[in-house]
């Protein structure tokens, strides 16, 4: 074993250091891998291990006795000509950001390491074979594996410029205030808001709604707005009317059958938000957890909700 290495906790963790040791021990461990081998870099890692050909070489040993290997990583326009080299040795499926660089085998030995240029090994790694440490590990990139796109799905968004469709279920109320935040500024041309009570729209108007419909009226967009009324709605719906013609506030009874908030931005994005307790002042209090997406289906069945209301609403007058 190489000198740089410190062993403690009865042997169970090693410190490797040096990009030579590094790969070297990297090499020594995987001829002890039975069934599988998950890993899961940065946006640096597939550069790393696709153009060390000793790496390459053991990988496709592996495959050819049978282990299964599994990839995680960022794939970008940059690295994405790695990857694809990758995919002849291992399952890959892609996760924007992540920032995690390590290795699992066979739900035993880990290694946590570093990588600090493109292209170059990782200067240090730690080693651990404690099983519970080892079963932690793979929890994680079994939670992150779960949720990751695969491969070809990327390759298609990177090369053709298509978008991946996505339905999150999102449960930080802060998160789907930032949601709800973005989707409305980042709105061009139509934005659909339809409210279940006239608690709900309060809520969202104490937070600046109305202004912030103002704001994005002086570029064009056309927002429509559907709402159980209350005598200072309607007076403040034919303020708004008079004031601001882009914004339309129908009134829809409020017994429809609908206890969710639906925003619609520009016929491409959806955000569904449970009402959780309708007697909550606050926003955050109020609001279950949303569903957000950009499914065609998705996006179409709430649209259609929305102009089926609609169409059988009150205009204030």
């Amino acid at each position: 074993m190489p000198s740089d290495i410190d062993d403690t906790n009865d042997e169970r963790i090693k410190v490797i250091t040096g990009p030579e040791n590094v790969t070297n021990f990297m090499l020594q461990s995987y001829p002890r891998a039975k069934e599988k081998i998950d890993n899961c870099y940065d946006l640096m890692g597939p550069g790393i291990i696709s153009t060390d050909k000793r790496i390459m070489k053991a990988a496709l040993e592996m495959v050819n006795r049978g282990i299964k290997i599994r990839l995680l990583t960022d794939i970008t326009k940059e690295n994405i000509h790695y990857c694809k080299d990758l995919m002849e040795v291992s399952y890959i499926r892609h996760i924007e950001g992540i920032k995690g660089n390590f290795g699992i085998i066979d739900e035993k030995e880990y290694v946590i390491h570093l990588i600090s240029k493109e292209s170059q090994a990782p200067n240090q790694i730690i080693y651990s074979n404690d099983i519970r440490s080892a079963e932690a590990q793979q929890f994680l990139f079994n939670t992150l594996w779960k949720s990751a796109i695969p491969i070809e799905d990327r390759i298609r968004e990177i090369e053709l410029g298509t978008n991946l469709e996505f339905l999150d279920t999102i449960r930080d109320p802060h998160e789907i205030e930032s949601i709800y935040l973005d989707m409305v500024m980042s709105t061009t041309k139509e934005l659909l808001i339809l409210f279940p009570t006239v608690n709900g729209f309060y809520r969202l108007e104490r937070k600046g709604l109305m202004s912030l419909l103002k704001d994005i009226a002086q570029r064009g967009v056309q927002i429509k707005i559907l709402t159980p009324m209350d005598k200072s709605l309607k007076e403040l719906s034919n303020d708004t009317d008079n004031v601001v013609e882009q914004i339309e506030i129908n009134s829809m009874a409020a017994k429809q059958g609908i206890n969710s908030t639906i925003i619609i931005s520009d016929n491409k994005f959806s955000l569904v938000i449970e009402l959780k307790d309708d007697n909550k002042y606050e926003f955050m209090e109020a609001s279950g957890l949303a569903i957000y997406s950009n499914s065609t289906s998705s996006v179409w069945t709430h649209t259609t909700i929305f102009e089926n209301l609609w169409a059988h609403s009150n205009i204030i007058i």
